[in-house]
C-alpha cells in the first residue's frame, strides 16, 4: 500500500515538473523572441500618469508599435516617473523623437504617444549598451492647465490694476476734472459773441487781403505795360530821331569834303553846294526841335509817355 502511495507521489511531483519546465522553456522562448523584434526605451515624465497602465499602448504617428513594460518612480529624481517602453525594432526611434502622454477621449485611459523625427535625423540607439532614452514632451492637459493658470494669473493682475484704477480717490479726480470741463463749456458759451465777431472780422480781413492782392497784381501788370511802353517810346521817336540826326550828320561831313575838295582844284563855284548844306541845317535843326519836344514831354508828364495818355499841346508859339 506504501508503495503505491510512493508511486503516486513521484508520479504527479513529474507532471508538474514537465508542466513547469514546459512553461518554463516557453517563457524563456517568448524572452528570446521578444529581444529578437523588440527594443527597450526609457522615457521620464515630470507629469502624472493617472491613466496609464502597463500593458498600456504605445503609438507611434497613431500606429501601435509596442506597449508600456513598467512604470515606477525615477530612484535618481522623486520628481520624474520613469517608463519602460516595449517598441518594435523596425520602428524608426529618431534622436529628434519625443514621447508625450495621450488619453483615449474621456475615458480616462491614457497611452503613450511618439512624435516628431525628421526623415535626416540619425536614429536613437544604445551604443554603450545602456537602453536609451526618449525626450518627453508635455501633454495636451499639462499645457491647457498652464496656459489657464497663466490666463487666471493675467486676469487677476488686470482686475487687481482695475481695482487701483476705480479707487475712490481716482473717482474723484475725475469727477472734478468733469465740473472743470463743466465750467470751461460754460466760460465758452458767455464768449460766442465775441468769437463771432472776430470770426467776421477774420472774414473781412480776408476780403480785404484778396483786393490787395489782386490790385498788386494789376499794378504789376501796368508796369509791365509801362515797360514795354516806354521801350516803344524809346525803339521809336528816340531812336529814330537820333538815326535821322546821325544820317544827317554824316551827309554833312561829305558835303563839307566836297567843298573842300572843289576848293583845292580851284573851282570856287559852291553856290550848288551851299544850297544843300542850308537844306541839311534846316533838317537838323528841325530834328534838333523833334528831339527837343520829345525830352520836354517826358521832363513834363512822364506818366502820360509811360501810359499812352495825351501829351499836352504846345502852347503858342512853339
Amino acid at each position: 500500500m506504501e508503495s503505491r502511495v510512493n508511486y503516486t507521489a513521484m508520479g504527479v511531483f513529474i507532471v508538474l515538473f514537465t508542466v513547469a519546465l514546459v512553461a518554463f522553456a516557453f517563457w524563456l522562448g517568448k524572452y528570446n523572441q521578444d529581444e529578437r523584434l523588440y527594443s527597450r526605451y526609457k522615457v521620464f515624465i515630470t507629469e502624472s500618469v493617472s491613466g496609464l497602465a502597463p500593458e498600456a499602448a504605445v503609438k507611434f504617428h497613431g500606429v501601435d508599435v509596442g506597449k508600456v513594460e513598467s512604470i515606477r518612480i525615477n530612484p535618481h529624481n522623486s520628481e520624474e516617473v520613469e517608463l519602460t517602453l516595449k517598441i518594435k525594432k523596425e520602428t524608426p526611434i529618431k534622436t529628434d523623437s519625443n514621447a508625450l502622454l495621450k488619453f483615449y477621449g474621456i475615458t480616462g485611459l491614457a497611452f503613450i504617444e511618439i512624435a516628431g523625427g525628421s526623415r535626416h535625423a540619425p536614429l536613437l540607439s544604445n551604443g554603450n549598451g545602456t537602453i536609451p532614452t526618449i525626450p518627453s514632451s508635455p501633454s495636451l492637459i499639462t499645457r491647457l492647465d498652464e496656459s489657464l493658470s497663466d490666463v487666471a494669473s493675467k486676469l487677476s493682475l488686470t482686475l487687481d490694476r482695475a481695482d487701483r484704477l476705480f479707487s475712490d480717490k481716482n473717482v474723484e479726480n475725475v469727477a472734478q476734472s468733469l465740473e472743470h470741463l463743466r465750467s470751461l463749456t460754460a466760460q465758452i458759451d458767455g464768449y460766442q459773441g465775441e468769437i463771432k465777431a472776430l470770426l467776421a472780422q477774420s472774414s473781412t480781413l480776408e476780403h480785404n487781403a484778396s483786393k490787395s492782392l489782386q490790385a498788386m497784381g494789376d499794378a504789376a501788370i501796368s508796369v509791365k505795360t509801362a515797360s514795354g511802353n516806354f521801350n516803344t517810346l524809346v525803339q521809336t521817336k528816340i531812336a529814330k530821331t537820333l538815326e535821322s540826326l546821325e544820317a544827317t550828320s554824316k551827309e554833312s561831313h561829305t558835303l563839307i569834303k566836297k567843298l573842300e575838295a572843289n576848293v583845292d582844284r580851284g573851282d570856287y563855284d559852291i553856290a550848288p553846294a551851299s544850297s544843300e548844306l542850308t537844306t541839311l541845317l534846316e533838317q537838323t535843326r528841325s530834328l534838333t526841335n523833334e528831339m527837343e519836344m520829345t525830352l520836354r514831354s517826358l521832363r513834363e508828364s512822364p506818366s502820360d509817355l509811360l501810359f499812352k495818355k495825351s501829351t499836352p499841346k504846345p502852347g503858342p508859339g512853339e
